[in-house]
């Protein structure tokens, strides 16, 4: 049954209410966000109180989200609160003036809840196995470790970029030696970390607001061709290169970085300094950045409720199907197209020799093909690119996710497949590659032109020395249409593989 909730996350920073549309263990969906810089942590330094005008501002900004969820009919919403209500000595007031205000239970968190949470939404976003999660907020920063899938062992320390901020750099004026002291307070927390290290097999995940900004300065400098930082390789060297140029810059260029947001602009240089030292004490050369992270952590608790832990298991099938679900298109039939393509990649392996990654590439593009329909069918092909693109395949890189939308968008139009403005994320095998699977892909399209499933399988049927393919579809019923349309279209894999194609009919037993 379909089913909604909300997540409000308290941040010492930022609060956000993001709404989810979701069927239980099957799919989800964000529907709604809203994102509000409320700085409750702001002035509390060292006196662990929150000031009045930020009270007002955490309030104002809970109020607006209750209004909003009411709106929506959405009564499921979890609220969550981290290190700025966590560490103020007038935390239970302002929990109690909220819960009277909204009617909502508040729920603060442990710094050790707040790295599980985390932990559970980069898991469910990455597909991490064995590592760490790192998430830095406004007021703390938690890591994590992972292991088999599965969070383990959070320390939290008091490492947050607002927090950092203003007790480091209280003026616009930033002299080295507060630089150096900040950047030793950071060594300080991490020191007694000695299990946070790189590992041979060991992957870092980074969440929250602060990484993402400093993925997005790093992608504007190399002119990334994606609008998303989720999944992207952030090089240790480029933090270290970007912190050390921020806290140079006076505040007013500061503001106008290429890839920071405004609101962002006067903490951003204490969080990258901070991370620089994180990376430095690891050891880790890089890290892949999630956008998901605490409160898809709470989320997955009530996505996931029937299940021992809260966790996705089979990440890439799952986000292939949830993708699918959310825009309904026909299951029957692109399930059946990637059957046929994949026997079709099996059978021609003596000739095309790509390996099990491209296989499962081109199961992912058979499956969501066609979901640009719910736009419209014509040029649901770039549709269905567009969307695989934007809406982004948790569990998928860059590189995959590009070549999945590359496979949708040709599936349908003739001519050689281009990589475009994508061409910079592929590999240079994946040149030809696309040629074949497309071929491959639209062959099955068109074998399935009745969406009935007539044509139950195939096999092929080689001769390298003549150079020809013969494909013998096994139908149940009369498949002479299929027939006749895939003969059409066998053009582009013909010319991948440099083979005659011929289509022959067969009897499904």
């Amino acid at each position: 049954m379909l089913q909604r909730a909300g997540i409000v996350d308290l941040g010492s920073n930022t609060t956000r209410l993001v709404i989810y549309q979701y069927e239980p263990g099957q799919w989800f969906n964000l529907t709604d966000e809203v994102r509000e810089v409320v700085r409750l942590r702001e002035g509390m330094g060292g006196s662990n109180v929150l000031r009045g005008s930020a009270i007002e501002r955490g309030l104002n900004a809970l109020r607006m989200f209750r209004r909003l969820c009411d709106a929506l009919q959405v009564d499921d919403v979890t609220v969550v609160a981290t290190s700025a209500v966590r560490d103020a000595e007038n935390g239970a007031s302002f929990l109690a003036n909220a819960e009277a205000d909204t009617g909502w239970k508040l729920r603060i968190l442990s710094g050790e809840e707040e790295g599980y949470y985390g932990a559970l939404g980069a898991i469910n976003s990455t597909g991490l196995r064995e590592g760490f999660v790192v998430d830095m907020g406004g007021g703390s920063a938690q890591v994590t470790e992972v292991r088999r899938g599965l969070p383990g062992k959070s320390v939290s320390m008091p490492i947050g970029t607002l927090r950092l901020k203003e007790l480091f750099f209280p003026d616009a004026q930033i002299l080295e030696a507060q630089v150096a002291a900040l950047r030793g307070f950071v060594g300080e927390q991490l020191a007694p970390l000695d299990w946070f290290r790189a590992g041979a097999e060991d992957e870092l995940v980074i969440i929250g607001g602060t990484i993402r900004s400093l993925a997005q300065i790093d992608q504007a400098g190399c002119a990334y061709p994606l609008d998303t930082v989720h999944a992207y390789r952030l090089a240790a060297e480029s933090v270290h290169a970007i912190g050390d140029r921020l806290w140079r810059l006076p505040d007013e260029e500061r503001h106008t970085v290429s890839g920071l947001r405004a609101d962002r602009a006067d903490i951003i240089h204490a969080g990258a300094l901070a991370y620089s030292a994180i990376f430095e004490h690891s050891g880790f050369n890089s890290a892949i950045i999630s956008r998901y992270g605490l409160r898809e952590g709470v989320f997955c608790e009530h996505f996931l409720v029937d299940r021992p832990q809260p966790i996705i298991e089979d990440l890439r099938n799952f986000s292939v199907f949830s993708l699918a679900r959310t825009f309904a298109g026909d299951e029957r039939h692109s399930q059946h197209v990637a059957y046929l393509a994949l026997r079709l990649f099996d059978d021609l392996r003596p000739i095309h020799r790509l390996d099990d990654n491209y296989r499962k590439l081109l199961w992912a593009a058979g499956i969501l093909h066609d979901i640009g329909t719910a736009i419209g069918y014509d040029y649901h092909h770039h549709h269905s690119s567009y969307i695989v693109l934007n809406h982004t395949l948790p569990g998928y890189t860059p590189r995959e996710l590009a070549f999945i939308s590359l496979l949708c968008r040709y599936h349908r139009n003739k001519g050689k497949p281009k990589a475009g403005g994508l061409a910079s994320l592929l590999l240079k095998a994946d040149k030809w590659a696309l040629r074949v699977l497309v071929g491959i892909l639209r062959l099955c399209e068109y074998l399935e032109r009745g969406r009935r499933q007539v044509i139950r399988d195939l096999r092929c049927h080689l001769d390298g020395e003549k150079e020809w393919v013969q494909i013998e579809v096994l139908a149940e019923g009369d498949a002479k249409m299929e027939l006749w349309d895939a003969g059409r279209n066998a053009d582009v894999l013909e010319k991948a593989l440099e083979v005659q194609v011929e289509l022959v009919s067969g009897v499904w037993r």
